[in-house]
């Protein structure tokens, strides 16, 4: 157990492991030592993976290997024609071996393995809607109604997900950030957000509506659901990290960005759609510069309870 004394910090210690983190999330492609990532931290490389494991739970090579694991689950998923080896590129391994090791040891299965499902389960879903309009066409005094009916869905998903693809310049945020948090826990992120918003407002740092609200993804879920993610706000400048409460940038370029009012849950078909429907057909693939919220209401203030928001997923051509 790491004991504090009156020099040191819980606080501090997370400002400096939220520095280490921001640094991998940066740098994932490359080699990274250990010793490097003490001197980051400014603690010793003793201290430090001690300190590291302590914040995460994790010890810092496992949350490197992670990291490039949950990484390369993204690409597999999302960018079905990437080859494996650019792949593995992509998450810092040095060769395909390396990575498929790594890869099947995590995940239970080889990384071709892994897409193959991938792309048995859209096809699946594919093949049973197929399937449905094949038993119903067989009845004439149906077929009308069924043509119509599936006319009236598709434009009425048209209707409901409308995607742009923009320009966005880099964002700088602060952040309050959670290691293990449900994708769903509402509540959780709440009480993140009065806090990074509560701490922001006493330095004169909020400006509604010019501050952007955002989700910022870290992770894929696990099979548990949970996820690291960072409550975020926009700040005008590079403002200086202050213990829980830490400093990025967000990196502008190109973004696919569903615009959305609706329930939490629409808010997750949403982010269905955007994946399964528009991705394959719109001529670009994810990238990895990342995936986040922005939230343009608050739903408590909204009539029917709803969240306006901004679903935004970094991209490139295909």
């Amino acid at each position: 157990m790491i004991r504090y004394n009156q020099k040191t910090s819980v606080k501090d210690y997370i400002h400096r492991v939220n520095k280490v983190i921001d640094f991998l999330r940066s740098n994932i492609i490359n080699d990274i030592k250990l010793e490097e990532l003490a001197e980051i931290s400014n603690f010793s490389k003793f201290h430090f993976h001690r300190i590291f494991k302590t914040i995460t739970n994790k010890t810092p090579n496992d949350y490197i290997i992670q990291s490039r694991i949950g990484r390369a689950e993204y690409l597999l998923d999302s960018s079905l024609d990437i080859p494996i080896s650019e792949v593995a590129y992509l998450t810092g391994f040095s060769n395909v071996s390396s990575f498929s090791k790594t890869f099947k040891k995590l995940k239970k299965a080889s990384p071709s393995q892994w897409r193959e499902n991938r792309e048995k389960n859209l096809s699946k879903i594919g093949q049973e809607k197929s399937n449905i309009g094949q038993s119903l066409s067989s009845k004439e005094k149906y077929l009308a109604s069924i043509l119509m009916n599936q006319k009236n869905t598709d434009m009425e998903i048209k209707k409901n997900f409308k995607v742009d693809v923009k320009e966005q310049e880099d964002l700088n945020v602060s952040y309050v950030r959670n290691h293990s948090i449900h994708v769903h826990d509402s509540d959780a992120f709440g009480k993140m957000f009065d806090q990074l918003i509560s701490w922001a407002d006493s330095r004169g740092l909020i400006d509604f509506p010019n501050t952007k609200v955002l989700t910022v993804y870290r992770s894929m879920p696990d099979t548990n659901g949970m996820v690291t993610a960072d409550a975020c706000i926009s700040v005008p400048n590079k403002v200086e990290a202050e213990g829980i409460f830490g400093s990025t940038i967000i990196e502008g370029g190109k973004y696919a960005i569903l615009h959305k009012e609706g329930t939490l849950a629409e808010c997750f078909t949403a982010w269905d759609y955007l994946y399964n429907n528009w991705l394959p057909n719109s001529g670009f693939q994810p990238d990895t510069r990342g995936v986040y919220l922005n939230h343009l209401n608050d739903a408590n203030n909204h009539p029917m309870g709803h969240h306006i928001f901004d679903m935004c997923i970094s991209i490139k051509a295909l």
